[in-house]
């Protein structure tokens, strides 16, 4: 059982807590972000470069305008980095994995 100011990782084979930050937050440990395909780690960490870099311009720009367009661009990419995790991420881990048995082999030998 987790404490509440505690959360755990979200694949639920792991044991692993982390301190919580925020109310409605979600975490994966390392060794089980270092289970995803590299393809999904690689287009994770992409999003989350993005953002970092909308968030640099945006705290070296003075105009307005441009803050509020590139406010704009950065939710964009949260949004995107949100949907990413839902399917790919979280995905991943709550798939359920079939059972070895005489369904799953009557499916691969096409019956």
């Amino acid at each position: 059982m987790v404490s509440a100011e505690r959360i755990p990782c979200i694949n639920p084979r792991c044991r692993r807590t982390f301190k919580r930050e925020h109310e409605d937050q979600e975490t994966v440990c390392g060794d089980c972000f270092r289970m995803l395909p590299d393809a999904v780690r690689i287009e994770h960490r992409g999003f989350w470069r993005e953002i970092r870099k909308w968030d640099r311009r945006i705290t070296r720009t003075s105009d307005e305008l441009k803050i509020e367009s590139m406010k704009r661009a950065r939710r964009q990419v949260s949004a995107k980095l949100a949907e990413h995790w839902d399917a790919h991420i979280k995905g991943y881990f709550s798939a359920p994995e079939k059972p070895v048995g005489l369904e799953t082999f009557l499916e691969e030998i096409g019956l």
